[in-house]
């Protein structure tokens, strides 16, 4: 599981493609902004391949204008709303399948078809485009060629990068338009988020120049939620392990990000949080671990007894013996017939200390045992599913609740189980005239969803989810003359056995895959509204272990590709990298071959490897992962982790992780020339015929037909055609010049002599 909250209490807090789609947005609008190309566009914008993440956060913008796209049964209507034009008039188009497919929709809301959203993907759409009486189709060819992250000035966003091609056949005309090419980046749950085009190079399909661009500056409508599957939440233990840092109680919420947010509601009013700054402070690693006595001496006690449960281990300071901080939690999913709940079974702060709440050891227990009913308590509770899915999810404005506790015997101040004075403490709900009515009850809602940043620099898109419990805690349930209700703030006979009060609030930033990143404790107890809050009681902020922040291809040869990588702004837990390759993508299928198994193939320096041995021609795709090997302060058994594949949910499809990495082709470029070039008039009528020797080349592919009115020089010569393994060409060329050269994978060979 995935470190999910500190979940103790009393002084802690518990913790056919589309028209079948039920979640396609009908319309989405989007404000967009006219990308200023003058004098020199951004090199993230017209050479994007080959990187895992693009800053497009310093181009300049003019013009904004809005585009609504609405979708009317397989056909989509474009407005492309542009106030800012010397006309302000809408362009309105409508855009078909001219077979009746979906091709329109592919071609607009691609973010909606998990297959055009993996790395090598490759699709041609041939959409119809009618505006007023006339009507053009569009042959289209999108290829998927980076994944990762993109910096606008409106925010980052999790896309994946597509190389478009498009050729236009005008209705009616003889003359069509030239080619266009470029990129877009596609968000999975925005769409289209930035993108820019001009005339494609002639013969390749790749983007000539820039003509125009445009990067989002809002989402209007038509955004999709962020869910987190159970799968991607409950993973099983030793998966993975997380280090944070607490900058300790009494830090203010207005020291955690750039923009000094003066309280814990203004905090979560952003969309976007950003603690890259929190760069000190005790460290903190978490696992996952199996429920036995060398991770914890409760483990027979009530709660860890849960055969199928899975424990949480929270270790502070885990690096400095004399001041290590031990805490775990037990929890259980539990598959029921609407939902799956993972269930808070019992947890220890301290574990293994003596003394008084807040400093020894405090433990709890939310399970029927030894005979004692206790009200159970949900961690999550996931009541979504997606049709024809047996994944279920959560989503913003979800919540549950556990209790409400009724005189509970559900807290025990005992170290390691053994029992002492006053160690047993009952809880219900209870009014203070300080801290106004508590409940009784322990919580959960899903706030929002936005992107977090981590000390690391790492980006995520993550669902803000807030925990609170808010009860208040009793030493002596049996008062005189007690038949019900039995906690009493003032008994008849007794002096009050009301030893505290707590609402305690836990804010997650949660994250698919990766579980929360951040967390956010207030003091003991919290206002009412639970967002007033200016100071903390402790915070956990996550610098790793993450995979590197992006991945770049930095050259290649017949045989190797050279990376590098950004591992992060915080890299001191790492041990060491991993690097994956493979002839198809991540996301299709495991990778064959890592610098682990294949060592003989990868040679290290830093940051950054090269990987040897491959084959020419051939695309290869590649990415990278963090290392750490960590200690376990209480059993002391070593274990290697290794961070998961990042990005984590590109998709929104739980049944694949969509991996950070880059592709590249190691060069295999015809070399041989083309010789014995003859040119024959009259061995097909009123045509000529152009014919070769052929050659031997291990990248050869086929060849090129040139013409030319002139020899006089190269410029002249222009492709007339483009054949495969052949030794002829017939035709009718207005030229009398002719030249073949041999196309390789990834280049042509030299001119040789030419026919006349």
């Amino acid at each position: 599981m995935r470190r999910t909250v500190r979940v103790l209490l009393v002084v802690l807090a518990g913790a056919a493609f589309l028209a079948a789609r039920a979640d396609t947005p009908r319309t989405r609008r989007v404000r967009l902004g006219e990308v200023t190309l003058s004098p020199s566009p951004a090199k993230d914008l017209t050479a994007p391949e080959g990187k895992t993440r693009w800053d497009l956060t310093g181009v300049s913008r003019h013009d904004p204008w809005t585009r609504i796209l609405e979708v009317k049964g397989s056909t989509v209507l474009l407005v492309e709303d542009h106030p800012g034009s010397k006309e302000a008039t809408a362009n309105r188009s409508t855009f078909s399948d001219p077979a009746g497919g979906d091709a329109a929709l592919q071609w607009w809301f691609p973010d909606q078809d998990p297959v055009q959203l993996r790395m090598g993907s490759r699709k041609s759409l041939t959409v119809d485009e009618t505006k007023g009486d006339e009507t053009d189709r569009l042959q289209i060819r999108i290829e998927v060629v980076g994944i990762g992250w993109i910096h606008l000035p409106s925010g980052p966003r999790e896309v994946v990068l597509q190389r478009i091609h498009f050729q236009r056949d005008r209705a009616g005309s003889r003359w069509n338009p030239p080619d266009q090419a470029g990129y877009r980046w596609v968000d999975p749950r925005a769409g289209v988020v930035a993108e820019v085009l001009g005339p494609a190079a002639t013969g390749t399909g790749a983007l000539l120049a820039p003509g125009s661009a445009n990067v989002l500056e809002a989402v209007i409508e038509g955004a999709a939620d962020l869910k987190i599957h159970v799968s991607e939440l409950y993973a099983g233990t030793l998966h993975d392990i997380t280090y944070g840092w607490d900058r300790g109680s009494g830090t203010t919420v207005a020291s955690l990000t750039p923009q000094s947010y003066p309280t814990m509601g203004d905090l979560i009013a952003s969309n976007t949080w950003d603690f890259s700054q929190n760069s000190t402070g005790t460290e903190v690693a978490a696992t996952t671990t199996p429920v036995n006595s060398s991770e914890t001496c409760n483990y027979n006690q009530c709660g860890y007894t849960v055969p199928a449960g899975e424990l949480e281990r929270t270790d502070k300071s885990f690096n400095v013996p004399a001041n290590l901080v031990k805490i775990n939690d037990v929890a259980e999913k539990i598959d029921g017939p609407s939902d799956v709940t993972i269930w808070l079974r019992a947890g220890a702060q301290n574990e293994g200390k003596s003394g008084s709440f807040g400093s020894g050891e405090s433990r709890f227990c939310y399970i029927t045992s030894g005979g004692v009913t206790r009200s159970e308590v949900p961690l999550w509770r996931f009541s979504h599913l997606d049709a024809g899915s047996s994944d279920y999810y959560f989503i913003p404005g979800d919540l549950w609740e556990g209790g409400p506790f009724n005189c509970e015997q559900n807290i025990y101040n005992q170290v390691c189980g053994a029992s002492q004075f006053a160690d047993k403490i009952w809880s219900k709900g209870c009014t203070s005239s300080q801290y106004g009515v508590h409940t009784g009850k322990q919580s959960i809602s899903v706030v929002k969803a936005g992107v977090v940043t981590v000390p690391s620099g790492h980006t995520f898109n993550a669902l803000l989810v807030r925990n609170v419990a808010d009860f208040c805690v009793y030493t002596n349930p049996f008062n005189p003359g007690c038949t019900s209700n039995c906690c009493r703030d003032v008994p008849p006979f007794v002096v009050s056995n009301k030893a505290d009060e707590v609402r305690t609030v836990n804010y997650l930033w949660q994250v698919p895959r990766l579980g929360t990143v951040v967390r956010l404790q207030s003091e003991q107890n919290a206002p009412v509204d639970l967002i007033s809050f200016s100071t903390l009681a402790e915070t956990d902020i996550h610098f790793g272990l993450f995979p590197p922040k992006s991945i770049n291809v930095t050259g290649t040869t017949a045989t190797s590709v050279s990376l590098s990588w950004d591992p992060g702004a915080d890299a001191h837990r790492i041990s060491d990298y991993k690097v994956y390759w493979d002839t198809d993508p991540g996301a299709v299928s495991p990778y064959a071959f890592n610098s682990v198994s294949n060592p003989g193939q990868v040679s290290f320096a830093g940051a950054s490897a090269t990987v040897s041995g491959l084959t020419p021609g051939v695309t290869h795709y590649f990415t990278v992962t963090s290392r750490s090997t960590f200690t376990d302060p209480s059993s002391g058994v070593v274990t290697t982790y290794e961070s998961l594949l990042y990005p984590t949910q590109v998709s929104g499809d739980p049944s694949f992780i969509y991996p950070v990495e880059v592709q590249a082709t190691p060069p295999c470029p015809a070399t041989a020339e083309v010789t014995g070039v003859t040119v024959n008039t009259t061995a097909v009528p009123g045509e000529i015929q152009i014919c070769w020797n052929p050659v031997t080349d291990s990248c050869l592919t086929g060849y090129q037909v040139l013409g030319s009115a002139s020899p006089a020089s190269d410029a002249g010569f222009s492709p007339l055609a483009s054949v495969g393994l052949t030794t002829c060409w017939t035709g009718s060329p207005a030229q009398s010049y002719f030249l073949v050269i041999a196309k390789g994978i990834t280049g042509n060979g030299p001119w040789g002599h030419y026919g006349h």
